[in-house]
Protein backbone atom coordinates (compact mmCIF):
# COMPACT_ATOMS: atom_id res chain seq x y z
CA UNK A 1 0.00 0.00 0.00
CA UNK A 2 1.55 3.38 -0.85
CA UNK A 3 1.85 5.87 2.22
CA UNK A 4 1.13 9.42 1.62
CA UNK A 5 3.40 12.25 2.89
CA UNK A 6 2.43 15.68 3.35
CA UNK A 7 5.30 18.13 2.16
CA UNK A 8 6.73 18.21 6.10
CA UNK A 9 7.70 14.68 5.95
CA UNK A 10 8.69 14.89 2.38
CA UNK A 11 11.44 17.89 2.94
CA UNK A 12 12.79 16.34 6.16
CA UNK A 13 13.23 13.00 4.70
CA UNK A 14 14.75 14.99 1.99
CA UNK A 15 17.22 16.52 4.15
CA UNK A 16 17.76 13.72 5.80
CA UNK A 17 18.95 11.69 2.99
CA UNK A 18 21.11 14.80 1.67
CA UNK A 19 22.72 15.19 5.08
CA UNK A 20 23.20 10.95 5.67
CA UNK A 21 24.99 11.16 1.99
CA UNK A 22 27.54 14.45 2.90
CA UNK A 23 28.40 13.29 6.44
CA UNK A 24 29.68 9.46 5.49
CA UNK A 25 31.64 11.36 2.54
CA UNK A 26 32.94 13.49 4.97
CA UNK A 27 33.93 10.80 7.59
CA UNK A 28 35.74 8.56 5.06
CA UNK A 29 37.69 11.88 3.66
CA UNK A 30 38.65 13.32 6.89
CA UNK A 31 38.78 10.33 9.15
CA UNK A 32 42.06 11.15 10.97
CA UNK A 33 45.05 8.23 10.80
CA UNK A 34 45.16 5.78 13.26
CA UNK A 35 49.32 6.52 13.67
CA UNK A 36 49.20 10.32 14.13
CA UNK A 37 50.57 9.75 17.54
CA UNK A 38 50.79 11.33 20.67
CA UNK A 39 54.00 12.62 23.27
CA UNK A 40 54.66 9.08 23.55
CA UNK A 41 56.60 8.14 20.86
CA UNK A 42 58.62 9.56 18.02
CA UNK A 43 55.70 9.49 14.96
CA UNK A 44 56.25 11.55 12.02
CA UNK A 45 52.66 12.25 12.55
CA UNK A 46 53.52 14.03 16.03
CA UNK A 47 54.20 17.97 16.74
CA UNK A 48 53.99 17.29 20.35
CA UNK A 49 57.90 17.47 21.55
CA UNK A 50 58.40 14.14 21.76
CA UNK A 51 57.43 13.20 18.29
CA UNK A 52 58.94 13.55 15.26
CA UNK A 53 56.72 15.59 12.29
CA UNK A 54 59.92 18.10 12.64
CA UNK A 55 62.54 15.45 11.39
CA UNK A 56 60.40 14.24 8.53
CA UNK A 57 59.36 17.83 6.94
CA UNK A 58 62.79 18.64 7.24
CA UNK A 59 63.99 15.42 5.46
CA UNK A 60 61.52 16.97 2.72
CA UNK A 61 63.03 20.32 2.52
CA UNK A 62 66.49 19.09 2.52
CA UNK A 63 65.42 17.23 -0.39
CA UNK A 64 65.85 13.55 0.95
CA UNK A 65 63.45 10.96 -1.22
CA UNK A 66 61.37 10.54 1.99
CA UNK A 67 57.84 8.70 2.86
CA UNK A 68 56.00 7.29 5.52
CA UNK A 69 55.70 3.57 5.30
CA UNK A 70 52.99 1.91 6.51
CA UNK A 71 53.26 -1.77 5.43
CA UNK A 72 54.54 -5.15 6.61
CA UNK A 73 58.63 -5.66 6.52
CA UNK A 74 57.78 -8.29 3.72
CA UNK A 75 56.75 -5.43 1.69
CA UNK A 76 60.12 -4.06 1.65
CA UNK A 77 62.34 -3.58 -1.39
CA UNK A 78 64.17 -6.83 -2.60
CA UNK A 79 66.95 -4.30 -4.20
CA UNK A 80 67.86 -2.83 -0.69
CA UNK A 81 70.76 -0.74 -1.59
CA UNK A 82 70.40 2.96 -0.91
CA UNK A 83 67.48 2.22 0.94
CA UNK A 84 67.56 3.90 4.69
CA UNK A 85 64.74 2.63 7.34
CA UNK A 86 63.85 4.61 10.19
CA UNK A 87 62.73 2.22 13.01
CA UNK A 88 61.97 5.05 15.69
CA UNK A 89 60.65 3.30 19.15
CA UNK A 90 58.58 0.49 17.71
CA UNK A 91 55.75 -0.49 20.12
CA UNK A 92 53.28 -2.86 18.36
CA UNK A 93 54.88 -6.49 18.85
CA UNK A 94 56.30 -8.14 15.64
CA UNK A 95 55.66 -11.69 14.75
CA UNK A 96 58.47 -13.87 14.49
CA UNK A 97 58.84 -14.11 10.55
CA UNK A 98 57.99 -9.75 10.69
CA UNK A 99 61.68 -10.26 12.82
CA UNK A 100 63.57 -11.93 10.03
CA UNK A 101 62.01 -10.27 6.80
CA UNK A 102 63.76 -6.85 8.73
CA UNK A 103 67.03 -8.91 9.34
CA UNK A 104 66.63 -10.01 5.22
CA UNK A 105 66.22 -6.81 4.69
CA UNK A 106 69.46 -5.63 6.19
CA UNK A 107 71.54 -8.39 5.05
CA UNK A 108 70.33 -7.73 1.30
CA UNK A 109 72.57 -3.92 1.61
CA UNK A 110 69.48 -1.85 3.62
CA UNK A 111 70.34 0.66 6.08
CA UNK A 112 68.43 1.22 9.45
CA UNK A 113 68.48 3.79 11.97
CA UNK A 114 67.33 1.91 14.83
CA UNK A 115 65.96 3.69 18.39
CA UNK A 116 65.72 1.92 21.92
CA UNK A 117 65.74 -1.49 22.77
CA UNK A 118 62.62 -2.74 21.07
CA UNK A 119 63.86 -1.60 17.41
CA UNK A 120 67.26 -3.76 18.41
CA UNK A 121 64.87 -6.70 19.62
CA UNK A 122 63.07 -6.69 16.05
CA UNK A 123 66.75 -6.45 14.40
CA UNK A 124 68.52 -9.23 16.43
CA UNK A 125 71.35 -6.77 17.70
CA UNK A 126 72.73 -8.54 21.14
CA UNK A 127 74.27 -6.93 24.12
CA UNK A 128 71.53 -4.31 24.60
CA UNK A 129 70.55 -4.32 28.60
CA UNK A 130 69.11 -1.35 30.95
CA UNK A 131 71.43 0.27 33.04
CA UNK A 132 71.11 -0.10 36.85
CA UNK A 133 70.11 3.50 37.91
CA UNK A 134 68.07 4.76 34.96
CA UNK A 135 68.05 8.56 34.64
CA UNK A 136 65.39 9.93 32.83
CA UNK A 137 67.39 13.62 32.37
CA UNK A 138 69.29 14.83 29.03
CA UNK A 139 72.87 13.73 29.15
CA UNK A 140 75.76 14.53 27.22
CA UNK A 141 77.87 12.24 25.46
CA UNK A 142 80.89 12.83 23.76
CA UNK A 143 82.58 11.61 20.25
CA UNK A 144 84.83 8.47 20.66
CA UNK A 145 86.33 8.38 17.55
CA UNK A 146 85.97 9.96 13.99
CA UNK A 147 83.83 8.92 11.70
CA UNK A 148 80.87 9.08 9.47
CA UNK A 149 78.51 9.41 11.88
CA UNK A 150 79.85 11.97 14.43
CA UNK A 151 81.48 13.92 11.68
CA UNK A 152 80.60 17.60 12.76
CA UNK A 153 78.95 16.43 16.08
CA UNK A 154 81.11 16.27 18.41
CA UNK A 155 78.51 16.05 21.38
CA UNK A 156 75.22 14.95 21.39
CA UNK A 157 72.38 15.00 24.11
CA UNK A 158 70.02 12.09 24.81
CA UNK A 159 67.76 10.34 27.36
CA UNK A 160 68.62 6.86 27.71
CA UNK A 161 67.74 3.85 29.71
CA UNK A 162 69.67 1.19 28.08
CA UNK A 163 73.20 0.44 26.78
CA UNK A 164 75.02 -1.38 24.24
CA UNK A 165 77.36 -3.57 26.60
CA UNK A 166 80.97 -3.60 24.43
CA UNK A 167 79.71 -4.43 21.24
CA UNK A 168 81.95 -6.97 19.15
CA UNK A 169 84.16 -5.65 16.10
CA UNK A 170 83.74 -4.83 13.72
CA UNK A 171 80.88 -2.76 15.21
CA UNK A 172 82.12 0.57 16.41
CA UNK A 173 80.02 2.97 19.19
CA UNK A 174 80.74 6.13 18.30
CA UNK A 175 79.30 7.68 21.45
CA UNK A 176 78.95 6.08 24.82
CA UNK A 177 80.17 6.37 28.25
CA UNK A 178 81.39 3.34 30.97
CA UNK A 179 78.18 2.08 31.12
CA UNK A 180 78.22 1.22 27.02
CA UNK A 181 77.42 2.88 23.93
CA UNK A 182 74.30 4.76 23.14
CA UNK A 183 75.17 4.96 19.24
CA UNK A 184 76.41 2.22 17.62
CA UNK A 185 77.35 1.43 14.09
CA UNK A 186 77.03 -2.30 13.50
CA UNK A 187 77.45 -4.64 10.08
CA UNK A 188 74.83 -7.14 9.31
CA UNK A 189 75.08 -9.30 6.06
CA UNK A 190 75.80 -6.45 3.32
CA UNK A 191 73.53 -3.63 5.10
CA UNK A 192 74.15 -1.63 8.51
CA UNK A 193 72.35 -0.50 11.41
CA UNK A 194 72.53 2.49 12.91
CA UNK A 195 71.76 1.97 16.45
CA UNK A 196 70.43 4.79 19.02
CA UNK A 197 69.54 3.88 22.76
CA UNK A 198 66.94 5.96 22.11
CA UNK A 199 64.89 8.30 19.90
CA UNK A 200 65.17 11.73 21.84
CA UNK A 201 67.50 13.29 19.69
CA UNK A 202 65.54 12.86 16.27
CA UNK A 203 62.39 14.12 18.10
CA UNK A 204 60.85 17.90 17.91
CA UNK A 205 62.65 19.10 20.86
CA UNK A 206 65.60 16.78 20.89
CA UNK A 207 66.59 18.20 17.21
CA UNK A 208 67.57 21.54 18.87
CA UNK A 209 69.62 19.96 21.04
CA UNK A 210 74.25 20.07 20.85
CA UNK A 211 74.69 18.38 17.60
CA UNK A 212 71.66 16.19 17.17
CA UNK A 213 70.42 17.33 14.11
CA UNK A 214 74.00 16.52 12.70
CA UNK A 215 73.90 13.08 14.05
CA UNK A 216 70.67 12.79 12.46
CA UNK A 217 72.06 13.45 9.17
CA UNK A 218 74.94 11.55 9.55
CA UNK A 219 73.00 7.95 10.63
CA UNK A 220 70.90 8.58 7.00
CA UNK A 221 73.73 8.81 4.79
CA UNK A 222 74.49 10.71 1.79
CA UNK A 223 71.48 12.68 -0.03
CA UNK A 224 71.65 11.68 -3.75
CA UNK A 225 69.93 8.09 -4.80
CA UNK A 226 68.93 7.99 -1.25
CA UNK A 227 65.58 6.92 -0.28
CA UNK A 228 64.05 6.84 3.31
CA UNK A 229 61.15 5.06 4.50
CA UNK A 230 59.80 6.21 8.06
CA UNK A 231 58.52 3.40 9.40
CA UNK A 232 55.12 4.14 10.89
CA UNK A 233 54.32 0.49 10.93
CA UNK A 234 54.99 -0.50 14.11
CA UNK A 235 53.64 2.78 15.28
CA UNK A 236 50.08 1.36 14.26
CA UNK A 237 49.51 2.67 11.43
CA UNK A 238 48.35 -0.27 9.17
CA UNK A 239 46.71 -0.96 5.21
CA UNK A 240 43.65 -2.01 6.47
CA UNK A 241 40.61 -3.19 3.74
CA UNK A 242 39.62 0.66 3.52
CA UNK A 243 43.29 1.59 2.50
CA UNK A 244 43.39 -0.71 0.33
CA UNK A 245 39.56 -0.37 -1.14
CA UNK A 246 40.83 3.16 -1.30
CA UNK A 247 43.34 2.72 -4.52
CA UNK A 248 40.99 1.45 -6.19
CA UNK A 249 38.38 3.05 -8.00
CA UNK A 250 35.77 1.76 -5.31
CA UNK A 251 35.29 5.55 -4.33
CA UNK A 252 34.19 7.09 -7.34
CA UNK A 253 31.80 4.22 -7.81
CA UNK A 254 30.42 4.88 -4.16
CA UNK A 255 29.91 8.25 -4.82
CA UNK A 256 28.39 7.76 -8.13
CA UNK A 257 26.08 5.29 -6.32
CA UNK A 258 25.17 7.89 -3.85
CA UNK A 259 24.76 10.38 -6.56
CA UNK A 260 21.99 8.25 -8.11
CA UNK A 261 20.44 6.88 -4.96
CA UNK A 262 19.86 11.07 -4.53
CA UNK A 263 18.47 11.01 -7.45
CA UNK A 264 15.80 8.70 -7.12
CA UNK A 265 15.72 9.95 -3.76
CA UNK A 266 14.18 13.19 -5.39
CA UNK A 267 12.28 11.48 -7.70
CA UNK A 268 10.47 9.31 -6.11
CA UNK A 269 9.56 12.18 -3.29
CA UNK A 270 7.92 14.66 -6.70
CA UNK A 271 6.35 11.36 -7.96
CA UNK A 272 4.54 11.39 -4.51
CA UNK A 273 3.94 14.72 -3.60
CA UNK A 274 0.06 16.22 -5.12
CA UNK A 275 -0.54 16.03 -9.05
CA UNK A 276 -0.68 19.42 -10.22
CA UNK A 277 -2.47 20.18 -13.59
CA UNK A 278 -0.38 21.93 -15.81
CA UNK A 279 -1.85 24.80 -17.06
CA UNK A 280 -0.51 25.96 -20.82
CA UNK A 281 -1.03 29.36 -21.61
CA UNK A 282 -3.40 30.36 -24.80
CA UNK A 283 -1.39 31.34 -27.77
CA UNK A 284 -4.59 32.60 -28.69
CA UNK A 285 -5.31 35.99 -25.73
CA UNK A 286 -6.84 38.75 -27.24
CA UNK A 287 -3.58 41.23 -27.17
CA UNK A 288 -2.00 38.61 -29.06
CA UNK A 289 -4.95 38.85 -31.80
CA UNK A 290 -4.42 42.30 -31.87
CA UNK A 291 -0.96 42.40 -32.70
CA UNK A 292 -0.44 40.01 -34.46
CA UNK A 293 -3.58 41.81 -36.68
CA UNK A 294 -2.05 44.70 -36.32
CA UNK A 295 1.33 43.34 -37.85
CA UNK A 296 -0.47 42.31 -40.70
CA UNK A 297 -1.90 45.39 -41.49
CA UNK A 298 1.25 47.11 -41.06
CA UNK A 299 3.08 44.83 -44.03
CA UNK A 300 0.46 44.71 -46.48
CA UNK A 301 -0.29 48.86 -45.91
CA UNK A 302 -3.67 48.05 -45.39
CA UNK A 303 -4.51 51.09 -42.61
CA UNK A 304 -7.76 52.09 -44.85
CA UNK A 305 -9.30 48.79 -44.23
CA UNK A 306 -8.72 49.01 -40.81
CA UNK A 307 -10.60 51.96 -40.87
CA UNK A 308 -13.23 50.24 -42.97
CA UNK A 309 -13.61 47.52 -40.36
CA UNK A 310 -13.95 50.10 -37.30
CA UNK A 311 -16.16 52.64 -39.52
CA UNK A 312 -19.06 49.81 -40.19
CA UNK A 313 -18.64 48.30 -36.82
CA UNK A 314 -19.03 51.85 -35.55
CA UNK A 315 -22.04 52.33 -37.46
CA UNK A 316 -23.82 49.09 -36.94
CA UNK A 317 -23.65 49.61 -32.85
CA UNK A 318 -24.83 53.59 -33.46
CA UNK A 319 -27.68 51.87 -35.32
CA UNK A 320 -29.04 49.81 -33.12
CA UNK A 321 -28.83 52.65 -30.31
CA UNK A 322 -31.12 54.89 -32.42
CA UNK A 323 -33.76 51.78 -33.99
CA UNK A 324 -32.04 52.66 -37.56
CA UNK A 325 -31.98 49.95 -40.58
CA UNK A 326 -29.47 47.82 -40.68
CA UNK A 327 -27.50 49.90 -43.54
CA UNK A 328 -28.85 53.58 -43.03
CA UNK A 329 -27.75 55.88 -45.01
CA UNK A 330 -25.17 58.60 -43.92
CA UNK A 331 -27.88 61.29 -44.42
CA UNK A 332 -30.25 59.31 -42.40
CA UNK A 333 -27.43 58.28 -39.38
CA UNK A 334 -26.67 62.48 -39.07
CA UNK A 335 -30.40 63.47 -38.68
CA UNK A 336 -31.24 60.71 -36.64
CA UNK A 337 -28.08 61.28 -34.28
CA UNK A 338 -29.33 65.49 -33.91
CA UNK A 339 -32.66 63.97 -32.86
CA UNK A 340 -31.38 61.75 -30.76
CA UNK A 341 -28.62 63.98 -28.77
CA UNK A 342 -30.40 67.36 -29.59
CA UNK A 343 -27.26 69.03 -30.82
CA UNK A 344 -24.76 67.82 -28.09
CA UNK A 345 -23.24 65.20 -30.18
CA UNK A 346 -22.52 67.27 -32.74
CA UNK A 347 -18.68 66.51 -33.49
CA UNK A 348 -20.45 63.07 -35.00
CA UNK A 349 -21.84 63.66 -37.65
CA UNK A 350 -18.33 65.46 -39.06
CA UNK A 351 -15.88 62.92 -38.27
CA UNK A 352 -18.37 60.24 -39.79
CA UNK A 353 -18.54 62.49 -43.07
CA UNK A 354 -14.33 62.50 -43.05
CA UNK A 355 -14.34 58.86 -42.47
CA UNK A 356 -16.83 58.09 -45.83
CA UNK A 357 -14.54 60.79 -47.39
CA UNK A 358 -11.42 58.70 -46.73
CA UNK A 359 -12.66 55.31 -47.64
CA UNK A 360 -14.16 56.71 -51.00
CA UNK A 361 -10.60 58.31 -51.69
CA UNK A 362 -8.87 55.22 -50.80
CA UNK A 363 -6.42 57.10 -47.95
CA UNK A 364 -3.65 55.73 -47.12
CA UNK A 365 -2.27 58.55 -44.55
CA UNK A 366 -1.45 56.15 -41.52
CA UNK A 367 -1.08 59.08 -39.08
CA UNK A 368 -4.65 60.51 -40.31
CA UNK A 369 -6.30 57.36 -40.42
CA UNK A 370 -5.03 56.31 -37.10
CA UNK A 371 -6.69 60.13 -35.54
CA UNK A 372 -10.12 58.84 -37.12
CA UNK A 373 -10.08 55.03 -35.58
CA UNK A 374 -9.24 56.72 -32.29
CA UNK A 375 -12.03 59.41 -32.51
CA UNK A 376 -14.35 56.52 -33.53
CA UNK A 377 -12.99 54.72 -30.54
CA UNK A 378 -13.83 57.84 -28.34
CA UNK A 379 -17.23 58.57 -29.45
CA UNK A 380 -18.32 55.02 -28.91
CA UNK A 381 -16.94 55.03 -25.46
CA UNK A 382 -18.76 58.05 -24.53
CA UNK A 383 -21.83 56.99 -25.95
CA UNK A 384 -21.24 53.67 -24.52
CA UNK A 385 -22.60 52.01 -27.59
CA UNK A 386 -21.23 48.55 -26.30
CA UNK A 387 -23.21 48.40 -23.30
CA UNK A 388 -27.12 47.99 -23.52
CA UNK A 389 -29.62 50.78 -23.91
Amino acid sequence: MRIALDRGDRTLLIVSGVLLVLVSFAGALFMPRTGEGGPGFASSYSAASGGAKAAYLLLEELGYNVERWASAPNALPDDAHDVVLVLADPYIPASSEERMDLQRFVRRGGRVVATGQAAAFLLGLPGISRVPKPSLDWENFSARLPGPVSQQAPTISLKAQVRWKMPPPPDVAYYGDAQGGTVVHHRMGQGTVVWWASSSPLTNYGLTQASNLDLFLNSLGEVPGRRILWDEYYHGERLGLWTYLGRTPLPWALLQAGLLSLAVLLTYSRRSGPLVTFQHESRLSPLEFVETVGDLYARKKAAAAALEIAYHRFRSLLAKRLALPPEPTLEATQRAIREHWEGTESGLAPVLAQCASALRAGATDEDKILILIQELHDFARRLRLDSPA
